[in-house]
């Protein structure tokens, strides 16, 4: 029976490893051809016909052991996992999600945000100089929105629209992502009915900004990065330089995996933090505390539920010189 099983292991691309505990796995264990028991993407498939099986991988950055040499090549429209992932506790990330927020001192009491945004890779190098990495270029898009449900035909009251060209550069547990992107805002119409004396202005620019992501093990990402305001309107100005850092902790131990399913599902933590000069009163930081399902197959998105707190200014547009506060609980789909 033995004999049999390491055969068809073999025809699916797994060869046997005596890697004992350092596999993850009660022996004997199987390890991924052209890998080794330390290999990050390595997939340990345990010989128990339960397939009680453990993951020691890292499902948020896709970048295949290669012998690179001196040879680089790529390919378009990669169908891969993002090699940068969207920074979890960012309220402006760029993914599906709806909410709903409570006690929000610059819009209402009780309020709808909605997202809808994605990421399409365009053209991914492997063996990029100059460690040997993945280089990707891509383009995203999103609409940030924010309804009033309690009021009579659920008014919008903001929406801010953004469009960007990332350049991101990934190797070992290090992710650095050049982005160029333009963000305007446009207040709804039955808000703007019902305010008339609201001083509209026009918050539309163009940024830069440069952040750098490490992963310490599996478990534990920070990053942190500066940008800066290329061009702004005159009506809605800012000081030009602006920087961001964070943190996510997701505690895989607590978690389960099903590798039949290929579902990874785990807490998760996070604290996002931004600030300009114009952010004078207290730091403008954002907190979220929920549970994160991820398909390790294909583009390896994740879904998540979690409980967001909000300290600051507001995210939104127009109000976003406000001083407030705010509570939500939120479900996202996305990376």
């Amino acid at each position: 029976m033995r004999a049999i099983w390491l055969a068809m292991c073999l025809l699916v691309g797994v060869v046997e490893a005596g890697c004992g505990g350092d596999c993850g796995c009660p022996e004997p264990c199987m390890c991924e051809v052209g890998h080794g028991c330390g290999c990050e993407r390595n997939l340990r498939i345990c010989e128990d016909p339960n397939c009680d099986c453990v993951p020691f991988f890292n499902p948020y950055a896709d970048r295949g052991d290669y012998d690179c040499g001196w040879y680089v090549w790529g390919d378009w429209l990669p169908d891969a996992p993002t090699l940068f992932r969207q920074f979890a506790a960012d309220p402006r990330q760029v993914t599906y999600s709806v909410g709903w927020r409570f006690d929000d001192d610059a819009l209402a009491q009780n309020t709808i945000p909605v997202s809808f945004g994605n990421y399409w890779g365009l053209y991914r190098w492997h063996c990029a100089w100059p460690y040997g990495g993945d280089m990707e270029i891509g383009i995203e898009g999103a609409v940030w929105a924010v309804f009033e449900p309690l009021e009579e035909s659920s008014p919008l009251i903001d929406a801010d629209y953004y469009v960007g060209v990332p350049i991101v550069y990934a190797f070992d547990n290090w992710q650095f992502r050049l982005r160029g992107y333009h963000i305007s805002t446009h207040l709804g119409d039955e808000f703007l009915l019902n305010n008339p004396g609201f001083d509209r202005r026009n918050p539309s620019a163009e940024y830069l900004d440069f952040y750098g992501s490490y992963y310490f093990g599996e478990q534990i990402r920070i990053y942190a990065g500066l940008g800066y305001i290329i061009q702004q309107d005159k009506s809605f100005r800012w000081k030009r330089f602006f920087q961001g850092f964070g943190m996510e902790v997701r505690p895989y131990s607590l978690g389960y995996y099903d590798c039949r399913q290929r579902l990874l599902g785990h807490p998760i933590f996070a604290a996002h933090i931004r600030g300009t000069r114009d952010h004078k009163n207290h730091i403008d930081q954002t907190y979220i505390l929920g549970y994160e399902w991820i398909k390790l197959t294909g583009l390896e998105k994740a879904t998540r539920i979690f409980l967001e707190y909000h300290d600051g200014y507001s995210v939104d547009g127009q109000f976003c010189r406000t001083p407030t506060t705010w509570f939500s609980v939120r479900l996202s789909y996305g990376y």
